[in-house]
């Protein structure tokens, strides 16, 4: 029988804020201890920001320009920005997962791939995401379903409704566009014929736009670079919230009976998730809590948005309490989504 997601809370702060969580591993941390301040705990301490990607790309910017913003929440505290690429980012994710729970190590994850990868038991990956203590959201990049002009699908109704095969044109099996399209198109029953041998993005969206595909899957901002003033029509947005660039597309979540919403709140969670601040199961509560708070400041601050506005990423940070609404919701329902992508046996 296949290793599914364990059906509970999610770990650091799900179950019970105040529980005391089992660490992620035995090594001992060199650094002072104070308990019962987290301030003091911090303050002439080093705080380690894993990156499980290059430098120079999203998620190291995300990081690299959050260092100093969250030296200046923290009083003496020193932040050391490690980049740990390789394996679609499993690598990182292994390190941060296997730290010490001392709440000195901790590192930005690429959510959605995180949990796909378990849900297809993934190769090198060694750990699970019921298991981190979750502190904050840095970005979300949700995807987008849209249609060509020509396909005659002017909306998610029509999607929803088709009765002939719909063709996706996807950068890749294995890729978020991927097991977005064969999760929506399972739950809500519609047919889907998902075309994956696009190099890229960019390489589908120009078959879209030729009438080579009816329909693709990508981010807001990717797409909307691509497609719009073309004519495409823009169907659904795969998230919990409606994205200010396109306030009047509907989310995935409006549609179908109760428990296909359910099923597909949960999807729009893990988008929701896209890239989030994570550390080591077992970090003490208190100070889980008072780094998580810091990070959200941060990530807030004028200072770091401006830089951030200056690279042209967009910022869309969520605090400690979202950032777990969205999980549990998660967890309640992957063990149902989790057989729409699993490998075959």
């Amino acid at each position: 029988m296949r290793n599914r997601f364990a059906k509970r809370m999610v770990a650091g702060g799900i179950a019970a804020a105040s529980a005391v969580l089992l660490a992620a591993c035995s090594a001992p941390s060199t650094a002072p201890v104070d308990e019962s301040d987290p301030a003091a705990f911090y303050d002439g301490n080093t705080l380690e920001l894993i990156v499980p990607y290059n430098p120079g790309g999203g998620f190291d910017t995300f990081v690299r320009l959050l260092a100093p913003h969250l030296e200046a929440e923290v009083e003496g505290l020193t932040v050391q920005v490690t980049n740990l690429p390789g394996a679609g980012g499993l690598i990182g994710a292994n390190v941060i997962s296997q730290a010490a729970p001392d709440g000195l190590t901790v590192g930005l994850i690429n959510y959605p791939g995180s949990v796909f990868a378990e849900a297809t038991e993934a190769d090198g990956l060694n750990f699970s995401n019921a298991d981190w203590t979750y502190l904050a959201r840095l970005g979300a990049i949700n995807p987008i379903m849209y249609t060509s002009e020509q396909s005659g699908l002017s909306d998610f109704e029509s999607m929803v409704n088709a009765t002939e095969p719909i063709t996706f044109g996807i950068g890749g099996v294995g890729s978020d566009a991927y097991y977005a399209t064969v999760i929506v198109s399972e739950v809500l029953g519609f047919p889907a014929e998902i075309i994956a041998g696009y190099p890229g993005g960019a390489e589908a969206d120009a078959a879209l736009l030729v009438g080579e595909v009816n329909a693709g899957v990508n981010s807001v901002d990717a797409a909307l670079s691509r497609i719009e003033g073309t004519g495409t029509n823009i169907n659904v947005l795969i998230g919990t919230e409606a994205n200010p660039k396109i306030p009047d597309v509907p989310t995935i979540t409006g549609f179908g009976d109760a428990d296909q919403q359910r099923l597909l709140t949960s999807l729009a969670s893990i988008y929701d998730l896209e890239r989030i601040m994570v550390g080591p199961n077992g970090i003490d509560e208190e100070r889980a809590a008072f780094l998580a708070d810091a990070i959200f400041r941060a990530a807030t601050s004028d200072g770091y948005l401006a830089d951030m506005e200056e690279a042209g990423i967009t910022v869309s940070a969520l605090d400690r309490a979202g950032v777990l609404e969205r999980a549990t919701a998660v967890s309640a329902s992957i063990d149902d989504l989790a057989p729409l992508i699993a490998p075959a046996e």
